[in-house]
């Protein structure tokens, strides 16, 4: 059959013949579930849905026919990947769209061809399956580095450092990536999340993120980080982070006084490449602690300064107990957010009845109620250290846990 010359491989019956015979309508399948769901792809012409059709089958070809003898992908199979990704690297084509439309592909791909097993077919279906999910990672990496060298040459370079930036947060190898941007990659990187202080819907970077200032630091790499909701920063580290550091807390400073509202801000540093994915998840954990915390200043906060917290956070007995310090407050109007405020503003009263737009004579007899209903004093260095811990314990995340 024609179909089976095309391929290069004699499939006379069973489930890969079945799969060569129907690739056209599987092509066609992923062509249509990529428009339909991918915005970019859903507005292309007809004459370009026609040759994003053409592309389908080039990329397909060679899966059925290396999957059939069950042998990985050639250099040469890999090459429409590579054409792939160097088209949409020189339209400046969007890394998220780009990762959308393969993720549809490849799930509407997989989908048809499971529709098409049959009895009997267990074992050529389970070793297709198998093969899938050990070539897709090369598939993806080939399309992403040409894609990256597309961008460093002639198209949208921060696309090229977005992947750069993923590949090193998801601990996979960058070094291609690196060299399509001319950049050298550090010895480790300190990593910085941070973002504005608040518990409203306004607590984001929405529509205000002053990029220009961010940019203008050599070597650095930023993203929005959906896990925290916050601005994701890695810092290149040579010999020492103590330089990252600085470089960090100037950052956090400039940044606040730009958006002109105080950040909640933490750092972990990721002394190896290797150590870049746990340095993030540190970072984010310890992002939720500073949250937490009543009277964080608006500078980058490390693990070792946040011990307290993190014992808080890890004991739920101990939490629970020091939320229950604060019940009586709901009797008094104002009366916790007044604590909050106060810590907030540093113990200055004078700070605290301004922030709270109330007579310095109401502050008095709210300490002093605050005083009466939880029978601790926040004038006094014990019942500071209790309110404090207590008013923690009640704005940390239920899902904060041990690693």
């Amino acid at each position: 059959m024609l179909w089976q010359r095309d391929l290069g491989v004699t499939m006379d019956r069973g489930y890969f013949a079945r799969l060569a015979a129907r690739r056209d309508s599987t092509a066609l399948a992923m062509r249509n579930a990529m428009v339909r769901q991918v915005p970019l792809y859903g507005a292309l012409s007809s004459t370009r849905q026609v040759a994003l059709l053409g592309e389908i089958h080039d990329t397909w070809r060679p899966v059925l026919k290396q999957a059939a003898k069950d042998e990985p992908l050639t250099e040469a199979d890999l090459e429409p990947y590579r054409i792939l990704g160097r088209n949409r690297g020189m339209k400046s084509f969007p890394l998220g769209e780009l990762r959308a439309g393969f993720e549809v592909a490849h799930t509407t791909g997989l989908r048809e061809c499971l529709s098409m097993i049959e009895p009997g077919d267990g074992g050529a279906s389970i070793a297709f399956t198998a093969w899938g999910v050990r070539e897709l990672p090369r598939i993806m990496s080939t399309v992403e580095s040409a894609y990256a060298r597309a961008c460093g040459t002639a198209g949208d370079r921060s696309q090229a450092r977005q992947l750069l930036m993923d590949r090193l947060t998801q601990g996979r190898p960058a070094d291609d990536v690196a060299s399509a941007l001319g950049t050298e990659l550090p010895s480790g990187y300190l990593v910085l999340l941070c973002k504005p202080r608040g518990d409203g819907p306004d607590c984001s970077f929405r529509g205000g993120l002053p990029t220009g200032q961010l940019d203008s630091v050599p070597g650095l790499l930023w993203q929005a980080d959906h896990a925290s909701g916050g601005l994701l920063v890695l810092l290149p580290v040579e010999a020492s982070a103590a330089a990252a550091r600085a470089t960090a807390r100037g950052l956090v400073t400039s940044l606040a006084n730009a958006l002109g509202r105080r950040l909640s801000a933490a750092e972990a540093h990721g002394a190896t490449l290797d150590d870049v994915p746990a340095a993030v998840h540190d970072a984010r954990q310890s992002l939720a602690l500073v949250c937490a915390m009543p009277d964080a200043e608006s500078r980058p906060y490390g693990a070792d300064e946040l011990l307290v917290e993190l014992a808080v956070a890890r004991q739920p007995a101990v939490r629970r107990k020091l939320t229950e310090l604060l019940a009586p407050l709901q009797r008094g109007t104002d009366l916790q957010r007044t604590l909050e405020v106060l810590f907030d503003c540093g113990l200055d009263r004078q700070r605290t009845t301004a922030a709270l737009h109330i007579h310095r004579r109401s502050l008095t007899y709210r300490i002093q109620r605050i005083r009466e209903l939880t029978g601790l004093d926040p004038t006094t260095a014990h019942g500071i250290q209790l309110l404090r811990a207590a008013l923690t314990a009640t704005r940390l995340p239920a899902t904060l846990t041990s690693p």
